[in-house]
């Protein structure tokens, strides 16, 4: 194993073992490896806006595919098609970064299912970019300062209609 990969894998079994989501065990370290990559070339890093690990898109997208009202569709989506694109490129994790987006543009232009996959990735992306922190993304509100956004008051206390 690649020391880049096995530094990935450490922090992303870190995310699991320090959470309570009994689904994010159950899903393979390696699909977990391919989303953050996947994640990250579709928010890469820019001179205005954080990058996909920077706003934790996956801590986001683990925390709220494993709740209860995550819809079904979406997530048999997202854990499939990463099976499946794992099982296409098992080469992927081992391609350096332009090959990765490269692929990832490739795919998209070739298979409605590839691009109905990384669409759903993207969509939830961007929710864990603008989302309250208190949902697992946005860290520290760092999408909202990239682009001066004012936090609307009352935020909310806890997640999901719990009662206060």
């Amino acid at each position: 194993m690649k020391r880049r990969n096995f530094i990935k894998f450490t922090t992303i079994s870190a995310i699991l073992f320090s959470t309570n989501i009994s689904i994010a065990k159950n899903i393979p370290n390696k699909t977990l490896l391919v989303l953050d990559e996947v994640l990250n070339i579709i928010f890469p890093k820019t001179s205005t806006m954080p990058s996909a690990k920077e706003f934790k898109a996956l801590e986001y997208l683990i925390k709220n595919i494993s709740h209860k009202t995550f819809d079904n569709e979406d997530k048999t989506l997202i854990l499939d098609g990463t099976k499946d694109f794992i099982g296409s490129f098992p080469e992927f994790l081992t391609l350096k970064e332009n090959e990765k987006k490269e692929l990832i543009f490739e795919i998209i232009k070739n298979s409605a299912y590839a691009k109905s996959w990384v669409s759903k990735i993207t969509y939830y992306g961007i929710e864990a970019m603008f989302s309250d922190p208190i949902y697992s993304g946005n860290f520290n509100q760092i999408a909202w300062k990239s682009i001066n956004h004012a936090v609307g008051i009352p935020q909310p206390l806890k997640t999901y209609g719990q009662k206060i």
